[in-house]
C-alpha cells in the first residue's frame, strides 16, 4: 500500500481485485453492469407512468412545467456526481477506517480501472440512494410533480452508470461521447486531482479542476 501512495497513478495490470474473504461482503460490494438496468429501468417506467396518469387527470396542470422539471432533475444529477466524485470519493480520511472505507468505496477502482465487477454502484448504495432522493423530491415538489422529476434524475443517474462502464470497455465512435470518455480516463491515468466530472465537465470548468496544461 505504500508504494501505491507514493506513486498517484498506480494501475495494476491485474484486470480485478478480491478485497474481501468474506463471500457476502464481496458480494454486494461488487455488480454487473447490467444490474441497474434491470432495476432502475422499471422504476423509471413506473414514474413516467404516473407522471402520463396524473397529466391526463389533472392533477398536472401545466405541462409547460414539466420540461424545466425534466431539466433541472438532470442539472441536479451533474452536480451529485461530480461533488460525491471530488469531496466523498477523493477526500482523505485520517482513520484506518476511513482510508479502508474509501479504498474499498473508489481507491479499488483507481488501482484496478477496468475491473468489470467495480464500475457501476452497487444496489445496496444505489437503492438507498434513489429512496433519499425520492424523498427529496418529493419534500420539494409534492406528489404530483415530484414523479416527472424523479423519473428524469433516475434517467440521468442511469446514463452516468453505463457511461462509467462504457468509458472502460466499449468503443464508442459519438465524438462528444469520446470526448466525455477522454476526460474521465485522463482522470485515471494522468491527473487524479482534476477531472471529476463524468456526463458533462460544466462543473470541472466552474470549480476549476479542470486538467491543466
Amino acid at each position: 500500500m505504500k508504494e501505491k501512495e507514493k506513486n498517484k497513478l498506480f494501475v495494476s495490470g491485474k484486470e480485478s481485485i478480491r478485497i474481501f474473504e468474506n463471500g457476502f461482503l464481496e458480494w454486494v460490494t461488487t455488480t454487473h453492469h447490467i444490474v441497474p438496468f434491470l432495476i432502475f429501468i422499471p422504476v423509471i417506467g413506473y414514474f413516467v407512468w404516473e407522471t402520463v396518469v396524473f397529466t391526463l387527470a389533472g392533477q398536472i396542470e401545466n405541462l409547460w412545467y414539466l420540461l424545466p422539471l425534466f431539466l433541472a432533475a438532470i442539472f441536479l444529477w451533474t452536480f451529485i456526481e461530480y461533488s460525491g466524485h471530488r469531496f466523498v470519493f477523493h477526500s482523505k480520511p485520517k482513520s484506518e477506517f476511513g482510508k479502508k472505507m474509501l479504498y474499498v468505496i473508489h481507491g479499488a477502482h483507481h488501482d484496478y480501472p477496468n475491473d468489470t465487477k467495480r464500475l457501476v454502484v452497487p444496489p445496496l448504495v444505489s437503492v438507498t440512494g434513489g429512496i433519499l432522493l425520492y424523498w427529496m423530491s418529493y419534500s420539494i415538489f409534492g406528489r404530483y410533480y415530484s414523479s416527472p422529476f424523479f423519473a428524469s434524475l433516475v434517467s440521468a443517474y442511469l446514463f452516468y452508470d453505463w457511461f462509467h462502464y462504457a468509458s472502460h470497455h466499449v468503443r464508442i465512435k459519438n465524438k462528444y461521447i469520446r470526448m466525455l470518455i477522454k476526460h474521465h480516463l485522463d482522470h485515471h491515468y494522468r491527473d487524479p486531482d482534476n477531472g471529476y466530472g463524468f456526463t458533462t465537465r460544466m462543473w470541472d470548468i466552474l470549480l476549476n479542476t479542470m486538467f491543466k496544461r
